[in-house]
This record gives C-alpha cells, sequence and structure tokens, in this order.
C-alpha cells in the first residue's frame, strides 16, 4: 500500500509553484539576459551554464545509481545549489537593473 507523507505534499507544491514561475517568465527577459550577462559579468558568465549542466548530469547519474547520500552526491547537491544560487541572483540583479526600466 502506498502512503502520502506531508513532505510529499510539500514537495508537489514547491515542484508546481517552480513550474508555474517557469512557465510565466517572457521570452524578452530570456532573449536579452544572456547578453547582459556577458556585458555585466564578462566571459566568465558563459562558463556558468556549462557548469550548471555538469553538475547536473553528475548529480542525474549519482540519483539514478542510488548514490545521492554519499559523499560524492552531497558535494554534487552543494555544487548544484551553490550554482542555482549565483543563477538566481544574476536573474535578479538583471530583472531589477535593466528588464524593469523598459
Amino acid at each position: 500500500m502506498i502512503e502520502i507523507h506531508s513532505g510529499d505534499i510539500v514537495a508537489a507544491a514547491l515542484a508546481a509553484a517552480g513550474a508555474c514561475l517557469a512557465c510565466s517568465i517572457p521570452g524578452d527577459f530570456l532573449r536579452k539576459f544572456p547578453l547582459w550577462a556577458v556585458r555585466t559579468y564578462g566571459k566568465g558568465a558563459l562558463l556558468l551554464p556549462f557548469l550548471a549542466m555538469t553538475v547536473g548530469t553528475w548529480l542525474f547519474r549519482l540519483a539514478m545509481a542510488g548514490q545521492v547520500e554519499s559523499p560524492a552526491g552531497r558535494a554534487m547537491v552543494v555544487a548544484a545549489a551553490f550554482l542555482t544560487t549565483v543563477l538566481l541572483a544574476a536573474l535578479l540583479r538583471y530583472y531589477l537593473s535593466e528588464y524593469r526600466k523598459r
């Protein structure tokens, strides 16, 4: 028998809220953000998507192998959280400084 716990409900609600947020971002915002990021942060801003893809791939492989609770899995979770924080900070800075002016 399958049991549903309160943590499952919270996780589903957070996933739904994240999907709604991702779908509500205007296309104009996403088209202009990469150029702004390169102008603001320099060529180093191009490295972030590659790092995110690499960390995401490694985290996915560890999750499929059931090793997320290993030291390597925990390190990948921390790396993914750090990269997400950096990306969200850049998106917020772009929104507050440039995008709202238009």
